[in-house]
């Protein structure tokens, strides 16, 4: 198994336990976390809040893609049921764009792409308190 494949597989488990400090592990020391709902934030403080707005996670890996044209660039697809503190369910699809520190499997910077509209839409901002 690919390296980058296998950080990937670590991280959709880790989310799906919510076990944050194995997500957080993951990153370099530098690593950021860029997300629809709250912009750009080292990945550190980004999981924590995430960990603060949650309830549970079920994660149901959908594909993983590595990058021919990049090689430090992978992708998880998944299906994220989150449920969050108040209790509601959101589920939607991600796609979560990873780059890699070229020198090891640690991630340097990752990209959460979704659609936000369906998520305000029924259930609101639930990072806010």
């Amino acid at each position: 198994m690919h390296p980058y494949a296998h950080v990937l597989k670590t991280y959709m488990t880790a989310l799906g336990k919510s076990d944050y400090p194995m997500i957080k592990s993951l990153f370099s020391p530098e690593g950021k976390v860029r997300s629809p709902f709250l912009g750009e934030m080292l990945a550190g403080p980004f999981f924590d809040r995430l960990a603060s707005a949650s309830s549970m996670n079920v994660i149901t890996p959908i594909d993983i893609f590595l990058s021919e044209a990049e090689k430090n660039h992978a992708t998880a697809y998944f299906q994220y049921d989150w449920t969050v503190r108040d209790g509601t369910l959101i589920t939607f699809k991600v796609m979560d764009l990873f780059t890699f520190d070229p020198d090891s499997e640690k991630v340097t910077y990752l990209d959460l792409i979704y659609d936000t509209h369906p998520i305000r839409a029924s259930a609101g901002n639930k990072y806010e308190p």
